[in-house]
């Protein structure tokens, strides 16, 4: 395969699974590409360019590493990058024509380790119909963007200097919410939560992400809950209400039982559903 800066990281791990090792092992921004969660969450729209200045090296040392192991460098990877940039542009102003942008940028709330999610939904309820919401992150927000998508909102991204903005505006089609789904995720006290932990028939893992830093306690989670076998029940330590994760939770055959317990302290259970049925 033949490669240049515009190539999308995506494309180069199809290619090669040995490219994320290639990757991983230029420096320690780029360990995390070894967790399949992450690379499903953040390397589908990234570049091999664009990678490079997130992990804030050459975007030559990058090519080097990958040609390594097989790929084929393409001439003139300066030019390819400044015409998908102009490209890219074009399809911004498509999707903001004639709206005005209101920019908000979640770093600097993803830097104290809290959620921008309620941030995010008072400015979204806000919006008018001749604006579209530019949201500035770290990472492409793909819970996000699933969770605006169901309630009427279109959505845009691209990533510009290392920086993800997603564009946000009316327009789509709300998604009512099915039965199961409203059945599948649910509320409990604290003594509600106790007894059902301590009645459930199987094996219990447990797991605290409480002082892990945005994005890494939705990722941690549903790698384990990857993993998690049928007679296995997960208990999780979390800070607050995962709400980026709920969407994810609702597209897998899981009950998630949620416990608030006090500031800073939830309570999650996640169970198959086939098991809580049995027992019932």
């Amino acid at each position: 395969m033949r490669i240049n800066g515009n190539t999308k990281v995506s494309k180069v791990i199809k290619e090669n699974k040995e490219a994320i090792e290639a990757i991983a092992s230029l420096n320690s921004h780029f360990t995390k590409l070894r967790n399949p969660i992450l690379r499903r969450l953040l390397a589908p729209r990234v570049s091999i360019a664009e990678a490079a200045k997130i992990g804030k090296c050459e975007v030559q040392e990058m090519l080097n590493a990958l040609v390594k192991i097989g790929f084929e460098l393409e001439e003139n990877v300066k030019e390819n990058t400044q015409s998908n940039s102009l490209g890219e542009n074009d399809e911004v102003k498509d999707f903001l024509v004639n709206l005005s942008v209101i920019s908000l940028d979640v770093r600097p709330i993803l830097a104290k380790g809290e959620d921008p999610f309620n941030v995010l939904q008072k400015a979204l309820k806000k919006l008018n119909k001749n604006e579209a919401l530019e949201v500035l992150i770290d990472f492409e927000p793909i819970p996000l963007i699933r969770i605006q998508e169901k309630k009427g909102f279109l959505s845009f991204t691209t990533v510009k200097d290392g920086v993800y903005h997603t564009y946000f505006k009316s327009g789509g089609t709300a998604e009512k919410e099915t039965e199961n789904q409203n059945k599948s995720i649910k509320k409990i006290d604290e003594s509600q939560y106790n007894r059902l932990v301590e009645e459930y028939p199987g094996i219990i893992k447990t797991m605290d992400v409480r002082n892990l830093e945005m994005p890494e306690p939705m990722i941690r989670i549903l790698e384990v809950i990857q993993e998690l076998e049928e007679n296995t029940g997960l208990k999780i330590y979390h800070k607050r209400i995962p709400q980026h994760l709920l969407p994810e939770l609702e597209d897998k055959n899981l009950n998630t039982f949620i416990c608030p317990i006090s500031e800073g302290n939830v309570m999650l259970f996640i169970t198959h559903k086939n098991v809580q049925s049995r027992n019932k």
